[in-house]
């Protein structure tokens, strides 16, 4: 009896772990940093995070719609072009410097959205319904729109 009541803990435990997201959702992250406008490096962090959740969905919806892949590819290119032009501008960084720092960062992002989709959709059969991918895409979708 005390085997099964510690292999139900253990797996409890377990079972939690691997549904635990790689990062907070952009709404979280603002709710921390309301000022985030005011400071160019989490003013670009929310860029670089809507230009890997825009590059996500553009792959992950690639081969069901063409039109809304470029879509999300262009959205993606959007915000990242706005993410140098602040590096750049604001940060007084060179334009070699704040492409590097887009690569990598974008790049890192990517990956968890790619870990956390891809488990979501092997638990519900949804990429980005039903957690932070999703609210994700929602909110870039206002930035986009207030920076075209």
């Amino acid at each position: 009896m005390k085997n099964i009541l510690a292999i139900l803990v253990v797996s409890l435990f377990w079972s939690s772990s691997l549904n635990a997201a790689s990062m907070i959702s952009i709404n979280e992250y603002i709710k921390s940093n309301s000022e985030y406008l005011n400071d160019p490096i989490t003013k670009t962090y929310v860029l670089k995070r809507c230009a890997a959740a825009y590059l996500f969905g553009a792959g992950i919806t690639k081969d069901k719609s063409i039109e809304t892949s470029n879509a999300l590819a262009k959205a993606s290119n959007t915000v990242m072009l706005f993410a140098g032009d602040v590096l750049i501008s604001e940060m007084k960084w060179s334009a070699e410097v704040a492409a590097e720092s887009l690569k990598t960062d974008i790049d890192n992002m990517f990956k968890y959205y790619e870990k956390d989709g891809n488990d979501s959709f092997a638990r519900t059969g949804n990429y980005m319904m039903g957690n932070y991918i999703g609210e994700d895409i929602q909110f870039c979708k206002g930035v986009v729109e207030s920076i075209q």
